[in-house]
């Protein structure tokens, strides 16, 4: 089973971004946005297959878990390449939410 890997870097952080492969298809990923938090590395949002199912994590500086956000009509595959386009797009967004929770 091939396993993927890549970091991206993004104005507010980098995305770290892992696949599992088999014969063509993702079997498990996680898409984790972190940001320098003052000198602290915080995960901020992931995306991730944990319990059986594509979602998000919705976190907290604070409250830390504070919702998840199921994918359930994609295949993993494009849940993947979801994750990775939404966080690109929503980087200051999501900080920002991190910050004030």
């Amino acid at each position: 089973m091939p396993e993927k890997d890549f970091i991206q870097w993004l104005d507010a952080g980098f995305v770290y971004a892992w696949r599992n492969i088999r014969a063509g298809e993702t079997t498990a990923f996680r898409v984790i946005f972190l940001a320098d938090t003052g000198g602290k590395l915080e995960c901020v949002t992931r995306f991730d297959t944990a319990h059986g199912f594509a979602h998000r994590d919705i976190l907290g500086i604070t409250e830390g878990l504070r919702g998840k956000l199921a994918c359930p009509t994609m295949t993993y595959n494009q849940a993947f390449d979801y994750a990775i386009r939404d966080i690109e797009q929503n980087a200051e967004i999501y900080l920002a939410d991190f910050f004030a929770h």
